[in-house]
């Protein structure tokens, strides 16, 4: 086969071009160089320059919890008597105290309507101890069964004060006796009144 051999002017003519095209890659690069001012980023989207996070104001809750240091002394109670002398029952003095005259009065009128049914024996508890509480009770509730028995009612009675007697064993304490009449009979109450928690209180009580 017969070829024509290229020409050696071609050929140095090709290189020729690769080379200028390759120079004015390389100095159109080198004419737009990156300022260093520039970020660059990398895959993930992060800029390789450093970054300056903006100052974060500490909330309500990132803040520690204020603590009152100045807190109030409480009195701890350690044992069964410190706890009765510091909540149990507290005596008065006589001088410290009403009259007891007039509750005396109130008293012995109070206790013989509860056990002749005509009031209710919770007005009296204020002024009576728990043990008399439950001894009236018991005896107003014998009362009432025995005339339930008889098939009598129970009728209001018109008391009136015969005559009043006292005596101070102690101070604090008053005995007295309280005379009671009614158009048919005269009755006598005993009552023992000691000052406890800043009032008078029957601590003991009988009806004769």
């Amino acid at each position: 086969m017969s070829g024509k051999a290229p020409e050696p002017g071609f050929a140095s003519n090709e290189n020729e071009n690769l080379e200028t095209n390759a120079s004015s890659s390389s100095e159109g690069a080198e004419a737009s160089p990156i300022q260093p001012d520039e970020t660059l980023l990398d895959l993930t989207g992060n800029p390789e320059a450093p970054q300056h996070p903006r100052s974060k104001k500490k909330s309500k809750t990132d803040q520690p919890p204020t603590t009152n240091k100045a807190k109030k002394s409480k009195r701890k109670v350690r044992n069964q008597l410190e706890a009765d002398d510091y909540f149990g029952e507290q005596y008065c003095k006589t001088s410290d105290l009403p009259d007891p005259a007039e509750n005396l009065k109130a008293l012995a009128t109070g206790v013989v309507e509860v056990i002749a049914g005509t009031r209710q024996i919770e007005q009296l508890a204020r002024w009576l101890s728990d043990d008399v509480y439950q001894r009236l009770q018991t005896r107003a509730r014998k009362a009432e069964s025995q005339r339930a028995v008889q098939g009598v009612k129970a009728r209001y009675q018109n008391l009136s004060i015969g005559g009043l007697r006292t005596s101070s064993p102690r101070d604090g304490v008053i005995e007295s006796v309280v005379l009671l009449s009614t158009t048919n009979r005269t009755r006598a109450v005993t009552i023992r009144l000691e000052g406890i928690n800043s009032r008078w209180r029957a601590t003991s009580v009988s009806v004769l």
